[in-house]
């Protein structure tokens, strides 16, 4: 949940790009404080939407992380991965839900906002 969170506080991921020209820039955090009741909850959604934006970004680099380990273990040049295939499947569904779920939220926000 965003109120729980420290994304607050947070600058963005500190690891080196796999893309430098397609660094991902994270939308800011909405402080709630100072909002009344009904901004305060559209606070709400767009800062756990950050949230899973981010987390959903991370996994993302996470996984292209493991494959490259893959792919440089095929070849006898690095370390294994870390996630077999089922992990990996998981991992994949789990970004999709996850991003999903945000999707259908939008969606009702969007409604809620010209309904």
């Amino acid at each position: 949940m965003a109120t729980t969170t420290n994304a607050g506080t947070d600058d963005g991921c500190r690891c080196t790009p796999h893309h430098p020209a397609a660094r991902f820039k994270p939308f800011e955090w909405v402080p709630g404080e100072q909002l009344d009741l009904s901004q305060r909850s559209q606070a709400a959604f767009l800062n756990s939407a950050r949230d899973v934006v981010q987390g959903a970004h991370t996994l993302a680099q996470l996984l292209e992380w493991d494959e490259d380990r893959r792919d440089a273990a095929a070849s006898g040049d690095g370390p294994a991965q870390v996630f077999d295939a089922g992990q990996r499947s998981a991992l994949q569904r789990l970004l999709a839900a996850s991003l999903d779920l945000l999707h259908a939220q939008i969606e009702a926000q969007c409604e809620l906002l010209t309904g």
